[in-house]
């Protein structure tokens, strides 16, 4: 039994534990941005100051109140894991937290517009929880397969831009990213039908990631003419430092009551660096009142993504770079959003839809990543405003493991992450 179980420890755990590897590179770059797709690039009307600070700054210059706004939201992220083309096991986990925190201030500028902006959001979610549990192929024990993540990558963002002519405007924003991510991973296998002297064994694996760094973006809008708007937009490789720690532990309880510690290792304190992808923006938006529609495209380079540090390969393999970048270019590829958004604005009420896909960077996965949004908003004569959201976006990964009779597992999950946006604006 214990030969059996350090086999299927190493099978699990070995490969994650003492090196990084590409995925540590995209982990706090992969996905979609923080901001809605209910929100378009390039139609003024449609823009949220989230959207101009993450997106294009130059949507900033067409604010022209000060406001202070903020938002709640509830969380929840769902993860059902499908063998054999059925549903075996579906897991969830929610909870609320600050969405955001925005103001805005316009300069009073003898002619043309000059606006700044600041904004306090999540970029990125980490949030991820998935579970498989199935007999052994003997029918002798039971195990179960989970792993869970949890935690934010924040972005406080400070921005401006100006009306550069009568019909183009240029902006420019800044970031200051922050947050971190908690990821475990754990194997536990049980006796029910007391066929073995052991009770319960449980392998498990966390880490835990914390992230500080700075990214930029550059936006440009043009009015091509008095119902066509073109809007471009560059965000720059985010520059993040990580500082990790890990845990695994490997216990054995047997029948007499009596346990047996098969490992206990921390590592603390590892450092690295790591560069995002270069991101390339382009939107149409379109004008016809009481309707604003949008479409959008986005160039993501993930292949240019990269690790910095003082890292060695594992078995002696040289530089940890260079093994990176040759992962990087086998497994990961540049990836191509598609997003388009409807506005209905019929002042106090506005209504807006959005959706956007694109392509999983990782080339062994064929399917597409997709984000749906709705939004409601009400704004007072008093300068009181209220917001109602929904964002959903899907996409799959998989529990795919090997036992130790070397049966093959192919488990697809499908994840599916909520956000429920509550929040108010008032205009100054």
């Amino acid at each position: 039994m214990k030969f059996r179980i350090l086999i299927l420890c190493l099978l699990l755990w070995a490969p994650a534990l003492f090196a990084q590897n590409y995925l540590d590179v995209l982990r706090p770059f992969q996905g979609m941005s923080g901001r809605s797709g209910a929100e378009s690039g390039v139609a003024p009307a449609a823009m949220s100051t989230s959207n101009a600070l993450l997106g294009n700054p130059a949507l900033l210059s067409y604010s022209e109140d000060a406001f202070v706004a903020a938002d709640l939201s509830f969380d929840q992220v769902q993860g059902s894991s499908i063998f054999n083309s059925t549903i075996w096991e579906t897991t969830s986990n929610g909870d609320i937290s600050l969405n955001s925190l925005t103001y805005i201030n316009p300069v009073h500028v003898y002619r043309g517009a000059w606006v700044w902006g600041f904004n306090l959001q999540p970029v990125h979610s980490f949030g991820r929880i998935n579970q498989f549990g199935d007999f052994d192929p003997d029918q002798n024990f039971y195990y179960q397969y989970t792993q869970q993540e949890t935690g934010s990558l924040y972005a406080f963002s400070a921005g401006t831009s100006i009306m550069a002519s009568m019909h183009t405007s240029v902006g420019f924003a800044i970031s200051y990213l922050a947050g971190e991510n908690s990821y475990s991973k754990v194997y536990e296998e049980t006796d029910p039908q007391d066929s073995y002297t052991f009770d319960r064994f449980v392998d498990s694996l966390h880490f835990a990631p914390q992230y500080r760094g700075f990214g930029a973006r550059l936006g440009v809008l043009s009015a091509l003419s008095e119902d066509l708007n073109l809007g471009l937009s560059v965000e720059f490789p985010s520059r993040i430092s990580v500082t990790e720690s890990a845990g695994r532990d490997s216990i054995e309880w047997f029948d007499n009551g009596l346990k047996e510690i098969i490992a206990h290792e921390n590592w603390t304190a590892l450092e690295y660096a790591v560069w995002g992808p270069w991101r390339l923006g382009v939107g149409l938006g379109f004008t016809s009142s009481p309707l604003e529609a949008s479409v959008n495209y986005k160039f993501h380079s993930y292949r240019t993504s990269s690790l910095s540090g003082n890292l060695t390969a594992p078995n002696g393999g040289g530089s940890l770079e260079a093994l990176i970048d040759q992962q990087i270019n086998d497994n990961v590829r540049n990836v191509h959003e598609f997003s388009a958004s409807l506005l209905w604005s019929m002042a106090p009420l506005n209504l807006s839809f959005g959706a956007a896909l694109m392509k999983n960077p990782l080339n062994y996965r064929i399917e597409n990543n997709l984000r749906l949004d709705v939004g409601v908003g009400y704004q007072l004569t008093s300068g009181l405003g209220f917001t109602v959201a929904l964002r959903n976006e899907q996409w799959q990964s998989d529990l795919n493991h090997t036992l130790d009779s070397g049966v093959l597992r192919s488990v697809a999950i499908d994840n599916n992450f909520s956000k429920f946006q509550f929040g108010i604006k008032y205009i100054l």
